[in-house]
């Protein structure tokens, strides 16, 4: 073979061995960058659950030390001048006046420890599914995004809801029992209440609605007993569609609740000129429950959801119990998060 011949084949072979070492180098590379960021999300996850359990706890601590206002849940304790002018005073102990700086507890967006973010919902500003009415269930729907149900529809959604938790076989007028439920090829009612609101997805009439309608009926939904209707805690969009005629004024000053919260249900009407349905002084309230529940999420991953009860009472026992705890989607990072104007949720420690 001649010489220039052999050096040609060389330098091809060499050629194809620098290639495969640069492909080889540059898969090395992908590979390493890929490890170090799989590490780096494992630190920011474990970092992420650290902070959120930080986040709960400091959160129930100041839920089971505080008592809470019409504006939600004050971040920093009362001062001994407050606490002698409350003792002083016949009705201080039921004083509910703001204080300012208060931890908001209708679902805002909160900044928690580190990245964790935070939303705390008083549950009794959400629509319960215990006992649920029609009315209830048009509302639940049309703060869902659903618009205005046709005639029938909130009577059907009730009645299947109602027949779905009872532990007989006796269908409401337009429920759903045993026999529907084999037609529409779901699995029959269990005859006992509802464990969360997810379980809606398993509901005759409730199953065949839009995805996105049904989930976010099931976010503005709680199967806790809570008394009352919280006119300062519930979405906004929820109050809205329970009121009678919420027109831009109602939905303005539903926007400042924060800043001035409602006194009574009379104050509402007064300030928003929207009726609210059934017994104004009964039916509606506007300090929070002892019903919390917990959203918390990190940078990645899934949330973590509790639903938590305060037992200031409970003798031998904590100060609160959590009735439930699961993992669900991320909520949206759409709005950035407030701040809690607390000491104990400070970026940095203070000196």
């Amino acid at each position: 073979m001649a010489p220039g011949r052999e050096q040609g084949i060389v330098l091809v072979v060499v050629l194809w061995l620098m290639v495969a070492m640069a492909i080889g180098g540059a898969l090395v590379v992908a590979w390493t960058r890929e490890r170090v960021a799989d590490a780096q999300r494992g630190r920011d996850a474990s970092a992420d659950l650290i902070d959120a359990v930080g986040t709960r706890d400091t959160l129930l601590f100041l839920a089971s030390t505080i008592p809470t206002t019409r504006a939600g849940l004050p971040s920093v304790a009362a001062t001994p001048a407050e606490i002698a002018a409350r003792r002083l005073d016949e009705f201080g102990g039921l004083d509910r006046s703001p204080r300012g700086r208060e931890i908001p507890l209708d679902g805002t967006p909160l900044q928690g420890l580190g990245a964790v973010r935070l939303q705390v919902q008083d549950e009794s500003g959400l629509v319960g599914l215990a006992l649920l009415e029609p009315r209830g269930a048009a509302a639940l729907l049309e703060a869902a995004g659903a618009g205005r149900l046709p005639p029938g529809r909130a009577e059907a959604l009730a009645d299947a809801l109602l027949d779905y938790a009872d532990a007989d076989d006796l269908r409401r007028l337009s429920g759903a029992e045993q026999r529907e439920y084999e037609r529409a090829d779901l699995p029959p009612p269990p005859g006992r209440p509802l464990l969360a609101p997810a379980e809606l997805r398993a509901v005759h009439g409730w199953h065949a609605l839009d995805a996105a309608v049904r989930d976010a009926a099931i976010d503005l939904a709680t199967t806790a007993y809570s008394g009352a209707f919280n006119l300062n805690t519930a979405p906004q969009a929820l109050v809205a569609a329970i009121a009678d005629d919420c027109t831009e004024r109602c939905r303005a000053r539903l926007a400042a609740r924060l800043e001035s919260p409602f006194e009574n249900g009379a104050h509402f009407e007064q300030d928003t000129g929207a009726r609210l349905p059934g017994d104004r002084a009964v039916d509606f309230r506007v300090a929070p429950s002892d019903a919390l529940r917990l959203t918390l999420s990190g940078r990645t991953g899934r949330a973590w959801r509790m639903h938590v009860r305060l037992t200031p009472l409970a003798d031998r026992t904590g100060p609160w119990t959590v009735e439930a705890a699961y993992r669900m989607p991320r909520p949206p990072a759409d709005d950035a998060p407030a701040p809690i104007r607390s000491p104990l949720f400070a970026a940095t420690p203070l000196d």
